[in-house]
């Protein structure tokens, strides 16, 4: 995410979507090109360590990092609006709250889109969830990934009889195994959660604006699956989002 987007000025505005166009189109949002140089150094690190599975999935996320969004471009009353979504569900005559940015006269980059009586939100990509939110949610992706992949080689060492005769020394061995690999993921899950910090500064921007409670705690996707409804679409609480003002996030 370019560093612009960290120092944004919002404001909100409401009316009536027209003339909207709209294109799928490919953007790499997270990576700058020397944040994959970065990323390619760790990935190198990690099979320096004998990670090889890490590795490999790092080395493709540096070389493949574009993902499809919607460029969207549409008047507002009038005010001309364009910009990045992950999904915009609306169209045309629908009466919706826009948290954008100005940057000429009657002229708008939109981070958020939210329909009045259904409570759905288009968000800039990646912009789900507020600080604490995040943090919880990378704590608990880097946890459950150590874990497995820490279980898959306790197996496989099992299974391959490579299990020492000592099993003081192979548990040591292994306990040192742990230790450093949690280590290794502690630091690359970090590293990581750092270079995401721009869109939850952006997501934060976009629930102050909205005027909602508690921005930090904030979690798009959670609130999105507790009021799911009837929706059954894939890209419902993966790519739009529904928000209701009486959700307590931490809840």
């Amino acid at each position: 995410m370019k560093n612009k987007e960290q120092h944004i000025s919002t404001v909100l505005l409401r009316g009536t979507i027209t003339k909207l166009e709209r294109s799928r189109r490919s953007h790499d949002f997270v990576l700058t090109q020397v944040q994959q140089r970065q990323v390619g150094a760790t990935a190198l690190g990690a099979a320096a360590m004998g990670m090889g599975a890490a590795g490999m999935g790092l080395v493709s996320m540096a070389s493949n990092s574009d993902e499809e969004a919607d460029w969207v471009e549409f008047e507002l009353d009038g005010k001309k609006m364009q910009g990045w979504l992950w999904l915009l569900p609306m169209r045309n005559g629908d009466e919706v709250e826009v948290v954008a940015e100005k940057v000429a006269d009657d002229r708008y980059i939109v981070y958020s889109v939210k329909r009045d009586g259904d409570d759905i939100v288009a968000m800039y990509p990646h912009a789900t969830a507020g600080r604490k939110a995040h943090y919880r949610n990378m704590t608990k992706i880097m946890l459950w990934t150590f874990f497995v992949l820490y279980a898959i080689l306790v197996v496989g060492t099992y299974f391959k009889g490579e299990i020492s005769s000592d099993l003081y020394a192979y548990t040591v061995s292994m306990a040192t195994i742990g230790v450093g690999g949690f280590i290794v993921f502690g630091i690359i899950f970090y590293r990581t959660s750092l270079k995401l910090m721009g869109f939850v500064r952006l997501a934060e921007a976009v629930f102050r604006t909205y005027g909602w409670p508690d921005v930090q705690n904030i979690d798009l996707r959670k609130t999105s699956r507790e009021h799911r409804g009837t929706n059954t679409l894939s890209n419902y609480g993966r790519h739009y989002f529904r928000y209701k003002i009486n959700v307590d996030p931490r809840a």
